[in-house]
Formats: C-alpha cells, sequence, structure tokens
C-alpha cells in the first residue's frame, strides 16, 4: 500500500506512480527525507504467517510413513527398517497460495514454527531443515535443498521459531520451493525428534516478512 495518496473530491485514496524506462511504464520509487535520512514512500513491510498444508513422514528407504505417526514431523533414527532415518516434508505453497502475496517483493525474513513432542534426550536436540518443491505429499521422499537451518531445541516438548534462508521465500515468490523438509541424515540421538503435524495443535506454520 503506498503512502502517497490522491484526492478524488470526495475522499483519499492511494495513488500509484510510475516512471517510464524508454519501453514500459513499471512502479516508481519515491523517497523523502526524515531529518536524519531518506524513507521510502512507495513500499512497506509487512509480516504474514500462514499454516502447513500438510505434513508427511517418510522412512529411510524414501517411502511413506503409513502408521499413526504418518502425519508428524519425525526425524533421525529410529531403530532400523521399516523405519530407519526419517525424513519429513512441510507444505505450504501451492504455487499460488503464498507466491502470488510474495511477487514482487524482497524477502527480508523467513521464519519456521515447530512445536515439538519429543527428543531422544531430556536435554532436547537439533532440527535439520531443507527446502522442496512439492505442491502436495509425494509417494516417495525428495528434496531440493538439504541443510540450510540447524537449530537446538534445549528440552522436550518446547516450541520455537526457526531462522529460515531468505532464499526460501525468493524461491516461493519465483515458483521453485514451496516448502520446508526436516532431514538429518545421522543416526546420532542427538537428531531424533517428533514434532506435531498437519491438524494438531501446533502445527508448523511459516512466517516471512518483506517489502513491496
Amino acid at each position: 500500500m503506498s503512502n502517497i495518496k490522491r484526492w478524488s473530491g470526495s475522499e483519499w485514496y492511494d495513488a500509484s506512480v510510475k516512471s517510464w524506462n524508454g519501453s514500459s511504464w513499471q512502479d516508481a520509487k519515491v523517497y523523502k527525507w526524515n531529518g536524519s535520512g531518506w524513507s521510502n514512500m512507495t513500499s512497506q513491510t509487512y509480516t504474514k504467517t500462514w499454516g502447513c498444508t500438510f505434513t508427511q513422514t517418510y522412512r529411510e528407504a524414501g517411502t511413506k510413513r503409513t502408521d499413526y505417526r504418518s502425519e508428524k514431523i519425525c526425524q533421525g533414527r529410529y531403530v532400523y527398517e521399516p523405519w530407519g532415518i526419517m525424513r519429513s516434508l512441510i507444505g505450504f505453497d501451492d504455487g499460488a497460495r503464498i507466491r502470488n502475496e510474495l511477487q514482487g517483493a524482497r524477502i527480508d525474513k523467513v521464519e519456521l514454527y515447530l512445536q515439538n513432542e519429543h527428543w531422544y534426550y531430556y536435554a532436547g536436540g537439533t532440527v535439520v531443515a531443507g527446502f522442496h518443491n512439492h505442491s502436495s505429499k509425494p509417494n516417495t521422499f525428495s528434496h531440493s535443498e538439504y541443510g540450510k537451518a540447524y537449530q537446538k531445541f534445549y528440552d522436550r516438548g518446547t516450541a520455537g521459531w526457526v531462522n529460515l534462508p531468505v532464499a526460501l521465500g525468493y524461491g516461493i515468490r519465483d515458483g521453485y520451493y514451496k516448502g520446508v523438509s526436516i532431514f538429518a541424515n545421522t543416526g546420532a540421538g542427538e537428531y531424533y525428534g517428533i514434532f506435531n503435524g498437519y491438524g494438531d495443535w501446533g502445527a508448523p506454520q511459516l512466517k516471512i516478512t518483506y517489502t513491496k
């Protein structure tokens, strides 16, 4: 929403400002002096939060887990097959839901909310997040980027926001990412954890701060 207004004769409304680049009109940036620096009058910063559209846990073999924890977010080794080193996918965008909102935006911050259910250790563990490009649950696990963020949780049953690279926001905006993968390729107890999934209290959320 613009800070520049135009009077219609009865009310003020947002006015768009355009500049000619030699071949077409494009949105122009207008700045004003605030006494100590220039501030942008034609763009604003927003923070929006979206709930997940699906969650799915996969076995080490890459196939879907189909038992009572199929829609939990499981990370790490639980004995061996049929479970093994588990990994999960969290869906957020369908190619339009968030992408359309971010068109033309600069991404300032991306955060993932997770509610822990269990860690191997009482002292907590470390979650490992990556990116994927699935709009719905694939039958076999795959993701686009591994290990883009690591965050420590310090107790069982705690919740928190995981800071993710802004690359995820840009990827959603530009159509080549749609969600988050949770996968630590190790059998160490530090990385064995379970989080609430789609439909649970404390289900995953994605919070993006952006300017446009």
